[in-house]
C-alpha cells in the first residue's frame, strides 16, 4: 500500500476525533490502515455522511489534485490508524504520471466532489419507508374521513382502508418522483415491516390495506433502527433539546452562558431568527434586557429590576466585603449601580474602599452570596405582594 518515493508518516485517531473541515487547505492524502471515516457535509442545519470509508480505501485526493480546499469534513467513526502521504512528496510523484491520468484522476475527483454535495442536499431526511406511510395515511383519511380513520370498529379492532395500489403508485410518482424500480423496492420494505398488506381484487386490481391511525405510528418506531438514517443527522438542537440532553433547566444553560461558562462553539445562532427580530424589535432588543418579575428572579443581576427599598432592607444587615465580592464579579453594570445606590453613604465609601484593595476572590463564594442575596430580595417583594 505504501509506495517508495512518497513520503508517508502515521497517526491515529478515536471515535469522533475531526480530521479536517470543509475548505480546510491541505494536501494530504489518508490511507486508512484500520477503522472506519465519515465523508460528511453540512446542509440545511443536517450532517449528511455522504460517504463511509474503510480499511484500505483513502481519502483527501480532492484537495491535493483540484488544490481548492477540502470537499467535505472527514470524522473517525471508530478508533483508526492511517498512513499520511506528503502533500509535496505526493505532487511531486504525480508529476511524472501522463497527462492522460492525471486528467482522469482529476475528472474524478471533480466528480466525486458534484456526487458529495449532491447527495447532502437531495438527500430524504425522514426514511423512504416513513415518508409513504405518511402519504398511505393521508390517502386513508381521504378514502374513509378522518374520524373514522382513526376510531375502532365494533370489535375493537382498528379501522383498516384499502386504496388501489395504481392509485398509490402515481401520487408517489408525482408527489415524490419515484421511478416504478424505487418503488417495489420501497413497497417490499413496508410489505416485510408488515406496515402493509396486499390484496388481489380481481378485475380491479390490487389493493394495499393498511390501518390509517397506526400506520405512521409503527413507521416512526421502525425508522429508530434504520441504518441508512443514521447518516443523517440535526447538527443543531433547540435550547429545549439541549436541556433535556444533558438533565439540566433551560435557564439554567442560559445563565452559564451570560457568564460564558460554555466554549463559543457550543451555541450557534440562526442569522435568519436573528435578522427577523432585528427588522421586528430593533437593535435595542438585543441590548436591553427584558424585565422580570419576582417569580423570575434567579441571579444576582436581577435585582436590577427590584424596588429600592427591598434592597435596602436586605443589603443594611450584609457586611460590606461581603458585597464587595459579590459586586466585584457582577457583570451588569446597572445592577452594581442600583446596589450602590441603596446604601448609607458610610457604607457605600466603605464598600468601595473595599473593592479598591480588594484581592482575588473565589467566584463561588461570591456566587453563592449573591443567591442569597436575590433569593431574600424576591422573598421580601412577594411577601409584600
Amino acid at each position: 500500500m505504501v509506495e517508495e518515493g512518497i513520503n508517508f508518516s502515521q497517526s491515529r485517531a478515536y471515535a469522533g476525533d475531526v480530521l479536517f473541515t470543509e475548505k480546510m487547505s491541505g494536501s494530504q492524502v489518508y490511507i486508512i490502515k484500520e477503522g472506519q471515516v465519515d465523508l460528511f457535509l453540512m446542509r440545511e442545519e443536517r450532517r449528511v455522511v455522504v460517504e463511509s470509508l474503510f480499511k484500505g480505501q483513502c481519502f483527501g485526493m480532492d484537495s491535493s489534485l483540484l488544490n481548492n480546499g477540502r470537499a467535505s469534513n472527514a470524522i473517525a467513526a471508530s478508533y483508526s490508524e492511517f498512513y499520511i502521504a506528503d502533500g509535496a512528496s505526493l505532487e511531486s510523484y504525480l508529476g511524472g504520471t501522463p497527462k492522460l491520468i492525471r486528467a482522469i484522476l482529476t475528472t474524478l475527483a471533480i466528480r466525486l466532489e458534484t456526487l458529495g454535495e449532491l447527495i447532502a442536499t437531495r438527500v430524504n431526511y425522514q426514511p423512504e419507508t416513513l415518508v409513504y406511510a405518511q402519504l398511505l395515511q393521508i390517502l386513508g383519511q381521504a378514502e374513509l374521513g378522518v374520524p373514522k380513520a382513526y376510531g375502532r370498529a365494533a370489535s375493537d379492532k382498528p379501522v383498516v382502508v384499502s386504496v388501489l395500489l395504481a392509485e398509490f403508485f402515481n401520487q408517489v410518482r408525482v408527489i415524490l418522483g419515484h421511478s416504478d424500480f424505487h418503488f417495489r423496492n420501497t413497497l417490499g420494505k413496508l410489505l416485510r415491516q408488515h406496515l402493509v398488506q396486499l390484496q388481489d381484487e380481481g378485475g380491479s386490481g390490487k389493493r394495499i390495506v393498511f390501518s390509517p391511525k397506526d400506520i405512521v405510528l409503527l413507521a416512526k418506531k421502525l425508522a429508530v433502527d434504520d441504518k441508512e438514517q443514521s447518516k443523517v443527522d440535526h447538527e443543531y438542537v433547540s435550547i429545549k433539546e439541549f436541556a433535556d440532553i444533558v438533565d439540566v433547566e433551560s435557564a439554567a444553560l442560559l445563565s452559564k452562558l451570560a457568564r460564558n461558562e460554555f466554549s463559543e462553539d457550543v451555541f450557534t445562532f440562526r442569522k435568519s431568527e436573528i435578522m427577523r427580530l432585528l427588522d421586528t424589535k430593533g437593535k435595542r432588543f438585543f441590548s436591553e434586557r427584558k424585565i422580570k418579575t419576582p417569580n423570575e428572579f434567579t441571579e444576582i443581576e436581577d435585582i436590577e429590576f427590584a424596588d429600592l427599598k427591598s434592597i435596602f432592607t436586605v443589603l443594611s444587615p450584609i457586611d460590606s466585603y461581603d458585597l464587595a465580592k459579590v459586586i466585584s464579579q457582577m457583570e451588569s453594570d446597572k445592577a452594581k449601580e442600583k446596589m450602590l445606590n441603596c446604601l448609607p453613604r458610610a457604607k457605600r465609601t466603605e464598600l468601595e474602599s473595599d473593592l479598591s484593595s480588594m484581592g482575588s476572590v473565589d467566584a463561588i463564594e461570591a456566587q453563592q452570596i449573591g443567591q442569597r442575596i436575590i433569593a431574600r430580595v424576591k422573598e421580601v417583594m412577594l411577601g409584600r405582594a
